[in-house]
């Protein structure tokens, strides 16, 4: 295992970065406090009481089509979803991945998106895709760079097929061989799944029984 993250940082020190890209490196290293930050953010900013039931049932939808987005792309990915970047071994085209070159990524806007509408933080709502965006714009310029650098003309033929951030239709010409395996897809997604349910539920929590309770105070 050492040995294996030894040579990617060999291979990572060999090639020339812009900026750009070297700011995406140090963002995908960072990646994991994103989420605090947006969890912190609609748990603790106050916002009004109540939830309609038509924005509930449009944030739940969203948090559940990004997750089974997230879960379809991790099941063809396997192991690859957490290593992409410098210690990526396989180039994954097969599946989701034959649409569009980042469907785990476009599985974490949809869903966290979800989360900002059910959070009723409105400011969130136009700040956070900018967020986004930015910060994962310069993480996949920097997988990319590393992507071309290990996988060459194979990557490019698949970059110059598939797009990025909009899946498309037409599958990949030539995908490879990674089949769907639901159980690596729920091992890897069990605990991520009861921390999402969690959130949901504190989040209705939230709106539904602590504002109500606050505000009946309030009235005495």
């Amino acid at each position: 295992m050492r040995g294996r993250r030894d040579s990617a940082h060999r291979l990572e020190a060999e090639i020339e970065f812009t900026g750009w890209q070297k700011l995406g490196g140090a963002l995908f290293r960072a990646r994991s406090a994103t989420p605090i930050v947006v969890i912190l953010v609609v748990l603790l900013w106050p916002t009004p009481g109540g939830l309609s039931l038509s924005r509930g049932a449009v944030a739940l939808a969203l948090v559940a089509a990004g997750e089974w987005y997230r879960f379809r792309a991790v099941g063809v990915a396997g192991k690859c979803t957490r290593t992409r970047g410098r210690n990526v071994k396989e180039l994954v085209t097969s599946g989701p991945f034959a649409h569009v070159r980042n469907p785990l990524y476009i599985g974490n806007l949809v869903l966290a998106y979800g989360l900002v509408v059910l959070s009723k933080v409105d400011w969130l709502l136009w700040a956070f895709p900018l967020a986004f965006f930015f910060q994962y714009g310069a993480i996949v310029a920097w997988e990319e760079r590393i992507l071309t650098e290990r996988f060459g003309k194979e990557y490019e033929r698949y970059r110059g097929e598939v797009r990025a951030w909009i899946p498309s239709a037409r599958a990949y010409s030539s995908p490879g061989s990674h089949g769907f395996r639901g159980k690596i897809a729920w091992e890897s997604e069990r605990d991520s799944l009861r921390a999402l349910a969690i959130l949901v539920a504190v989040l209705v929590f939230k709106h539904v029984f602590f504002h109500g309770a606050l505000a009946a105070l309030m009235n005495r």
